[in-house]
C-alpha cells in the first residue's frame, strides 16, 4: 500500500502503471509526479508508463515541461497549527499548494479509493473563504514547483511519513472501536493533511453447492430381515399412574407421509415416539400393538414356544422406549377371542409400560393353556357395525385392526402368522342343502369323526414322548398336519361355512377407517404388518401377500416385512 510506502519509489511507480491499465492518465499522471520527485532516475527507467502519458497529452514534470492542464498530486508534510505561527511568509510561500482534482468525488468509491494515499493541502487564504480549514473544491490554479533538490526531498518525505503513520494509526483505533465515526470540530490550520485508505484485497467468500439427497420412497418390504430396535430393561424409576376418562389428544396432523423422493416432511409433533417394528421403522403418538395368539404362531417350523416369548418380550421392549407423551395399547387376537391390555389408550408412564410385560407373560407358555380364554383374560367386543361383514363374524387380525381403529390410533403395528380362513357359517337350511348335493351320509359323518379321532391320538403320542426328553409339545393348527406326518389318507371333510374374500376383508378395513377417520376429519392411520412364517415357507410364495400389502399401502403408505422362522426372528431382535 502506498500509505505504508510513501518513499518507496517502486511503489509509487507500481500505483501509475495500476492506473494505466484503467486508462486512468490522470490517475496515473499524478504518481508519476510523486515518483519524479521521489527518484527521476528510476522514472525514467519507465519509458512505456512515459510514453502513454505523452500520448495521452501529459507530460511528467522532472522529465519534460508538464504540457497538459491537470491538477498534480504531491506529497505534502504535515504541518501543525504552531508550526505555522513560527513560519515566516517567506517560508510558507515556499510550500507546495495541492489543489483537489474535480474528479475527486467519484475517486471515494470502493475501487478508486484504494488506488493510494491522496494528501490534500487546503488554501489558507482568506479571500477564498477556506479559513476554517474545511476541505473545498477550488479551480485548479498554478502551484509553485515542485521540489527539486535532494535537501528538499529529503525534508519532504520525513513530514509525510509521519503524518501517514498518525492518520494509520487513528484509522486502526477507529476501527477497533466498531467503526464509530467520531465527528470533532477541527482548528483552523494552514495545512490540512488527507490521506486515502489504503487499498485492500478480500478473500470472496468460498461457496460449496449442496446437492439434496432423495429419500427413499417407503415401499412393502420382503426379503431379508434387518436389524431392529432391541428391547431394553425398564427404568426402576416409576412415575405416578393414573387413569384418565379421556382417551388422549386427538391426532389432527399426520406424522409420516410418502410424499415423494424430492420432499421430506421434517415436522415431528409432540409426543411422537419412534418404533422399530421387527424392522419396519415409523412413528406414532398414538399406537396399538397387535399380537397374533392363535396356535399357527407356535408351530415347529416357526420355532414354536422360545419363538413366541420372543415376540413378547421385544413387543414389551418396543413399549419401554415410547415417550412419555404417547399412549399405546396392545391387544391379542385368537380367533373371535379379543383381548386388550386396557379398554382405551394408556399413557407411556413409566409405571404402565412396566405392567405389560407381566401382562404377556402367561399367554401361550404352557401347552395345557394355549389361547386366550385358557388364562381368562377378557374377551372384548366390538361396538361398530361396518359393512361387508357382521362383527359377530369378523376374526384373527381383521377383528383386532378394527378394534384398534375405534381406539382412535394413528399407527397400528400387527404380527400375524399369515392368510388365515375366515368364513361366515351357514344356515341350517344352506347346510341341509349343500349336504344333500354333496350326498352326504351317516356313514361319512362317521369315518370323519374318528379320522380326527385318530390322528389326536397320534399326536398325543408323539406329545408324550417330547416331554419324557423335555422337549416343548408340538402345537398344530389343524388335524391335517398330523394326517400327512402319518401317512394316513382322510376321508371327504363336510363342508363348511362361507369364506370371507380378500376383497371383503380390505373393503372391511377401507369402511372402518371412512366411519372412524375421514368422517370426522381426521387423518387416516397407518397400518403396518409383520408376517411371521416358517423356516419351511418360500417367503416368495407367502399365501395372500398382496392382500396385506393392499390393506398397508392405502392405510397411509404403511409397510410389510416377512420373517422366516427362529433364525430371522433371532436375527431381527439381537437375541
Amino acid at each position: 500500500m502506498l500509505a505504508g510506502d510513501e518513499g518507496n519509489v517502486a511503489a509509487v511507480v507500481l500505483k501509475a502503471r495500476i492506473h494505466q491499465a484503467r486508462n486512468e492518465p490522470m490517475e496515473a499522471l499524478r504518481f508519476a509526479e510523486v515518483a519524479a520527485i521521489l527518484d527521476p532516475g528510476q522514472l525514467g527507467k519507465e519509458t512505456a508508463l512515459v510514453a502513454w502519458l505523452d500520448a495521452q497529452g501529459c507530460r511528467v514534470d522532472g522529465l519534460g515541461k508538464h504540457e497538459a492542464k491537470l491538477p498534480i498530486i504531491k506529497l505534502m508534510q504535515p504541518v501543525s497549527p504552531a508550526s505555522v505561527v513560527e513560519e515566516s511568509e517567506e517560508e510558507a510561500a515556499a510550500l507546495p499548494c495541492v489543489m483537489l482534482a474535480e474528479d475527486d468525488e467519484a475517486d471515494a468509491d470502493d475501487d478508486d479509493a484504494a488506488a493510494g494515499a491522496l494528501v490534500v493541502l487546503a488554501d489558507a487564504d482568506e479571500e477564498k473563504g477556506d479559513d476554517d480549514g474545511v476541505l473545498c473544491h477550488a479551480v485548479p490554479q498554478e502551484c509553485p514547483p515542485p521540489l527539486r533538490g535532494p535537501a528538499e526531498r529529503r525534508m519532504a518525505l520525513p513530514k509525510a511519513s509521519a503524518a501517514v503513520v498518525a492518520i494509520a494509526i487513528h484509522a486502526a483505533l477507529i476501527l477497533l472501536l466498531g467503526l464509530i465515526v467520531v465527528v470533532a470540530p477541527t482548528q483552523p490550520v494552514a495545512e490540512l493533511v488527507g490521506i486515502v485508505a489504503p487499498e485492500t484485497s478480500q478473500e470472496q467468500p468460498e461457496t460449496k453447492k449442496v446437492t439434496p439427497v432423495a429419500m427413499q420412497t417407503s415401499v412393502a418390504v420382503v426379503g431379508s430381515p434387518a436389524r431392529a430396535i432391541t428391547a431394553s430393561g425398564i427404568s426402576a424409576i416409576s412415575l405416578p399412574d393414573f387413569d384418565s376418562k379421556a382417551d388422549g389428544p386427538i391426532v389432527t396432523e399426520i406424522a409420516t407421509t410418502d410424499l415423494g423422493a424430492s420432499f421430506a416432511l421434517p415436522f415431528t409433533p409432540k409426543g411422537t415416539s419412534n418404533v422399530n417394528f421387527f424392522g419396519i421403522k415409523s412413528k406414532g403418538r398414538r399406537v396399538a400393538f397387535l399380537i397374533d395368539a392363535e396356535r399357527y404362531m407356535l408351530t415347529d417350523p416357526r420355532g414354536g414356544y422360545p419363538a413366541y416369548e420372543i415376540v413378547k418380550n421385544e413387543i414389551a421392549g418396543m413399549i419401554g422406549k415410547l415417550g412419555l407423551d404417547t399412549f399405546f395399547n396392545v391387544i391379542l387376537y385368537e380367533g373371535r377371542n379379543l383381548s386388550a391390555f386396557s379398554e382405551k389408550l394408556l399413557p407411556a408412564t413409566a409405571a404402565n409400560k412396566a405392567k405389560v410385560a407381566d401382562w404377556l407373560y402367561p399367554v401361550n407358555r404352557e401347552f395345557t393353556k394355549l389361547g386366550l380364554q385358557a388364562i381368562k383374560y377378557p374377551i372384548q367386543q366390538l361396538t361398530a357395525e361396518i359393512e361387508p361383514v357382521s362383527s359377530n363374524y369378523l376374526s384373527g387380525y381383521l377383528r383386532a385392526i378394527q378394534y384398534a381403529l375405534e381406539l382412535d390410533v394413528d399407527a397400528v403395528f400387527v404380527i400375524s402368522s399369515g392368510y388365515r380362513s375366515m368364513e361366515v357359517p351357514r344356515t341350517p337350511e344352506e347346510r341341509a342343502k349343500l349336504l344333500k348335493q354333496m350326498k352326504w351320509t351317516e356313514k361319512d359323518d362317521v369315518a370323519w369323526r374318528e379320522a380326527i379321532k385318530k390322528g389326536q391320538d397320534w399326536l398325543n403320542k408323539e406329545n408324550a414322548a417330547r416331554r419324557a426328553k423335555g422337549v416343548p409339545e408340538r402345537v398344530i393348527v389343524n388335524i391335517g398336519e398330523v394326517w400327512r406326518d402319518m401317512g394316513f389318507r382322510p376321508p371327504r371333510s363336510p363342508p363348511g361355512g362361507i369364506q370371507i374374500s380378500a376383497e371383503e376383508r380390505e373393503d372391511q378395513i377401507k369402511n372402518a377407517i371412512r366411519l372412524h377417520y375421514q368422517s370426522k376429519d381426521k387423518p387416516k392411520p397407518q397400518i403396518n404388518f409383520v408376517i411371521f412364517i416358517g423356516k419351511d415357507q418360500d417367503e416368495k410364495t407367502v399365501p395372500r401377500l398382496d392382500h396385506f400389502e393392499n390393506i398397508a399401502q392405502r392405510a397411509r403408505n404403511g409397510k410389510v416385512r416377512v420373517l422366516q422362522g427362529l433364525a430371522a426372528l433371532k436375527n431381527v431382535s439381537g437375541k
